[in-house]
């Protein structure tokens, strides 16, 4: 078998992609070509490295892309392969062996875009991301006192040190797609762990916020109200805000 020489960048990049299992080019420009003085040169250097991935077989790109065919390059998206996964000696967990549909690559994109809004508030020195899960790292599994397994599947969780205070949240991703209903019985699957305590034991006694990320004001105040008006005591458990004022957001945070 062929053996192949990566790079510190192109293990990480193939590390991410087996994490988050869906990046756009425009991305991982975000996260690793920011040195580069331009735009374009940013680009040009990421196509470089990730069709040098593409030939060795590491990585592959959807045919679907973002924005369309006029969107150039910046608008291909990436998943791993097995044998990138064999690169990385990581356990074959899943396989894109078909098109994923519009609804679940946008939604997964979006989790991989809140990463990248973290990793360059963190390049900026406004936070310190202590430690980020997708999915499925990010799962919790208790047991009821009947013996019952109870699985809770947010789609990411974060750790993040903001001045002198650690936070932590686990986040939803919305596409407004879900019934409100939806929505609220999972922040109640929230309150159910919650009461459990197990979380608080390992989180030095705090339960990590949970932040709905959703697509816009719309949705934003058609959740925030449902969680307001149904939940009761347990509203402050709950956050939402859209996935474009999340950066503000969270920066903001460090001046509370």
């Amino acid at each position: 078998m062929e053996k192949i020489e990566l790079t510190e960048k192109e293990q990480d990049i193939l590390t991410l992609l087996a994490q988050c299992r869906y990046a756009t080019t425009k991305q991982i420009v975000a996260l690793y070509f920011q040195d580069s003085q331009h735009s374009r040169t940013a680009f040009r250097r990421a196509n470089l490295l990730l069709t040098k991935l593409k030939n060795h077989q590491l990585v592959r790109h959807l045919e679907r892309r973002i924005g369309g065919v006029r969107a150039g390059s910046g608008s291909f998206v990436w998943h791993i392969t097995i044998k990138g996964l064999k690169a990385l000696h990581r356990p074959q967990r899943f396989k894109n062996k078909y098109e994923p549909t519009a609804h679940h690559l946008e939604h997964t994109l979006a989790v991989t875009q809140a990463y990248v809004f973290l990793k360059l508030l963190e390049e900026v020195g406004k936070i310190q991301l202590e430690r980020f899960n997708f999915e499925p790292t990010c799962h919790r599994t208790y047991a009821t006192f009947s013996g019952k397994k109870i699985f809770l599947k947010p789609d990411a969780f974060a750790q993040l040190v903001l001045g002198e205070y650690e936070d932590s949240y686990f986040y939803e991703i919305d596409m407004a797609t879900e019934s409100l209903n939806r929505v609220l019985n999972q922040c109640k699957k929230y309150i159910t762990y919650y009461q459990t305590g197990i979380e608080q034991r390992e989180q030095d006694g705090v339960f990590p916020l949970v932040l709905w990320i959703v697509p816009h004001d719309k949705r934003k105040e058609a959740i925030s109200k449902k969680i307001e008006s149904e939940l009761n005591n347990f509203q402050p458990m709950f956050q939402v805000v859209t996935l474009e004022e999340f950066s503000e957001w969270i920066g903001g945070r460090t001046d509370e």
